[in-house]
C-alpha cells in the first residue's frame, strides 16, 4: 500500500462525523487547555482535512474547527478572567517565561482585540493569548469578534490547504506509487527532528531576540522602505547586481518551461541557483553586505519559488494545487505585514527558509532533469525516477515552507506587540 492508499484507508476506518468531532474537540483543547503548546493544531487539521474526500465534508470540518477554535479561545479567556494575576504564578507560565507573559498582557492592554485576531495565526501564541486577554480585561465584545473572525480565517486556511494536499498526493501517485512510504518516513524524520530541537530548547515566549528591526520615521510605507534600503551608499555593488540579474532571469526560465524547452530551462535554472549561492558568498568576502542586498535576497528567493512553481503548474508538470499550497504561507505573512506593519517590515532569510528553498529547488530541478533526459515524456523511466525524487523533495520543502513562515509570523507578531507600530486599540 502507498501513502495515498493509507490516507484512503484511514478515511474508511474513521467516518466523517468522527473526523468532524475530533477536529472540534482538538480545536477546543488546543487553545482552551493549552494542548497546542505540545501539539500545534496545523498538522492535525491538515491531516483530518486530507482524510475527507468530498467538498461538503470538508465544509463541515471547516465549521467544526472554527467553532472549536473560538470555544477554546473563550475557555482560555474565562480562565484568564477568573484567575487574574494568579495565572502568572502557574508552572506553565513560569516555564514559558514570566517576562514574556507580562509583555503579552501589556500588549493586549494596548492592542486589545487586534492582538487576539492576529495571534490566531501563530502557534504557541495562539494558545496563550485568550488567557492573557482575560487577565488584561479586554472587552468581551471585542474579544468575541476577534476570536470568531480569527478562528474562521485559521480554519479556512488549513482545512483548505489540507484538502488541496489530498489532491496533490493523488496527483503524484503516478510518480511515487509504493515509494510513497519513503515520503511518509521522511516526513516522520523531519517532524521528529523539529520536535527534538524544540524540546531541547524548551518552550518560551519570544523576547527581544525575536524582534524585527522596523524603520518608523517616515509617514508612508514607501518612504520608510526607501530609507531602510538606501540610507547608505554601499548598495551599488556586485552581489546586488547578481541578485538583480537572478530576478531578471526568472521570466526567461518560465517561458522556457511553459514552451517545453526543458534542457534550456535546466541550464537557466542552474544559473539562477548558482547565483543565489554566489551573491551571499561574494558579499561576505568583499565586506559589501548591505540592507538592500539582505532585503533583495529574501525577495529574490520568494520570487524564484513562486515563478518556478507557477511555470511548472502552467506546464502541467505539477498539479496546480501544489502552487496554491505553496503561496498560502506567503499570503498569510503579507496579510500580517499589511495589518501590523503597513507592509514594511524587513524580510530576513532564516535558516529554515534557506533549507526550504534548497529542497524546493532540488525537487523542481529533479523533475526538470527527468523531463529533459526523458525527451519530455513524463511516463518515461527516467522521468518517473527523477519525478519520484523531485516530488519527495518538493513535499518536504512545503513542510519547511510552513515551518519557516510560522517562525517569521511569530517574530512579526512579537515585534508588533512590543513596538508602537500598526493599528492601535
Amino acid at each position: 500500500m502507498d501513502v495515498i492508499g493509507w490516507v484512503d484507508g484511514a478515511t474508511t476506518v474513521l467516518p466523517d462525523p468522527m473526523i468532524w468531532l475530533f477536529g472540534l474537540l482538538f480545536a477546543v483543547a488546543e487553545s482552551g487547555l493549552w494542548l497546542g503548546l505540545l501539539v500545534p493544531g496545523e498538522p492535525v487539521v491538515l491531516l483530518l482535512s486530507a482524510m475527507l474526500d468530498s467538498g461538503p465534508a470538508a465544509l463541515v470540518l471547516f465549521l467544526a474547527v472554527a467553532l472549536g477554535g473560538s470555544l477554546g479561545d473563550h475557555l482560555g479567556f474565562l480562565i484568564g478572567r477568573r484567575s487574574g494575576g494568579r495565572l502568572r504564578d502557574t508552572a506553565v507560565v513560569q516555564r514559558l517565561g514570566v517576562g514574556g507573559w507580562d509583555r503579552a498582557v501589556e500588549a493586549l492592554e494596548r492592542r486589545g482585540a487586534q492582538a487576539v485576531f492576529l495571534t490566531r495565526l501563530v502557534p504557541v501564541l495562539r494558545c496563550l493569548t485568550p488567557a492573557a486577554a482575560g487577565v488584561a480585561r479586554v472587552p468581551y465584545r471585542s474579544f468575541l469578534l476577534a476570536s470568531v473572525l480569527g478562528s474562521l480565517l485559521w480554519s479556512a486556511v488549513f482545512v483548505g490547504v489540507g484538502s488541496l494536499v489530498r489532491v496533490v498526493l493523488e496527483g503524484v501517485r503516478q510518480y511515487l506509487g509504493s515509494a510513497g512510504w519513503v515520503l511518509l518516513l521522511a516526513l516522520v524524520v523531519v517532524v521528529s527532528i523539529v520536535a527534538i530541537v524544540r524540546a531541547r530548547r524548551g518552550l518560551a515566549i519570544p523576547g527581544d531576540e525575536a524582534m524585527i528591526p522596523v524603520t518608523l520615521h517616515e509617514k508612508t510605507p514607501i518612504a520608510r522602505l526607501r530609507t531602510q534600503l538606501f540610507a547608505d551608499d554601499d548598495w551599488r555593488n556586485l552581489p546586488n547586481a547578481i541578485t538583480a540579474g537572478r530576478i531578471l532571469l526568472l521570466p526567461v526560465f518560465a517561458v522556457l518551461v511553459v514552451t517545453g524547452s526543458y534542457l534550456a530551462a535546466l541550464v537557466v535554472g542552474a544559473v539562477v541557483f548558482l547565483s543565489d549561492v554566489a551573491d551571499g558568498q561574494i558579499a561576505r568576502r568583499m565586506g559589501t553586505v548591505s540592507a538592500l542586498g539582505t532585503w533583495l535576497d529574501g525577495v529574490a528567493d520568494r520570487l524564484t519559488v513562486v515563478v518556478v512553481a507557477a511555470s511548472f503548474a502552467v506546464a502541467q508538470i505539477i498539479p496546480w494545487q501544489v502552487f496554491v499550497v505553496m503561496i498560502v504561507p506567503d499570503l498569510l505573512l503579507a496579510f500580517i505585514a499589511v495589518v501590523a506593519f503597513r507592509g514594511t517590515p524587513e524580510v530576513p532569510v532564516s535558516l529554515a527558509g534557506k533549507i526550504r528553498t534548497v529542497l524546493l529547488f532540488v525537487g523542481f530541478f529533479a523533475l526538470l532533469t527527468g523531463l529533459a533526459l526523458g525527451g519530455g515524456d513524463p511516463a518515461s523511466p527516467l522521468s518517473r525516477v527523477f519525478g519520484g525524487i523531485g516530488f519527495v523533495a518538493i513535499l518536504l520543502g512545503l513542510v519547511g515552507h510552513f515551518v519557516a513562515a510560522t517562525q517569521y509570523a511569530r517574530r512579526m507578531i512579537v515585534t508588533w506587540q512590543r513596538q508602537g507600530v500598526g493599528i492601535s486599540r
